[in-house]
């Protein structure tokens, strides 16, 4: 698991962000090859079987992991049973490879159209926040 900080923004007061290091990677030294072709890294196709509706909002403060499929999608874990996918305005480039993200959001509570997911300088608004259904998740061994 990757560990998380909320941050509270110095310019909003009231604005709190959890910040997260990257999922380890499939092509990472510590992983065998045997593993890396085992288990493929998740497209945001796979993830889309586990939504189960969208969201109005929900507390960043509890994120644990995070995944990004594409450029566009954004995974978020606040427990093991309970993720959600990010879906953002446009392509946020640079978020497939980095390290770490942040999740700006007013008084920690991330928002469609209000929140953001910032990757280094850049701003990505998010567009739609939709729960997956974490526990199928895992029973499939996806997570």
């Amino acid at each position: 698991m990757r560990p998380v900080l909320a941050i509270a923004s110095v310019a909003l007061a009231t604005a709190l962000a959890a910040c997260a290091s990257a999922p380890p990677s499939h092509n990472d030294a510590s992983s065998s090859r045997s593993d890396a072709a085992a288990k493929p890294r998740l497209t945001t196709n796979d993830y889309r079987r586990y939504v189960r509706g969208n969201v109005q909002a929900f507390n960043s403060s509890n994120v644990t992991d995070w995944d990004a499929p594409d450029p566009q999608h954004v995974v978020v874990w606040t427990s093991p049973a309970e993720a959600y996918l990010l879906t953002l305005f446009g392509a946020c480039f640079g978020l497939e490879s980095a390290s770490t993200i942040l999740l700006s959001a007013d008084g920690g509570v991330v928002r469609p159209g209000a929140a953001a997911v910032m990757v280094a300088a850049e701003r990505c608004r998010i567009q739609f926040v939709e729960r997956l259904d974490a526990r199928a998740m895992k029973a499939d061994k996806l997570r």
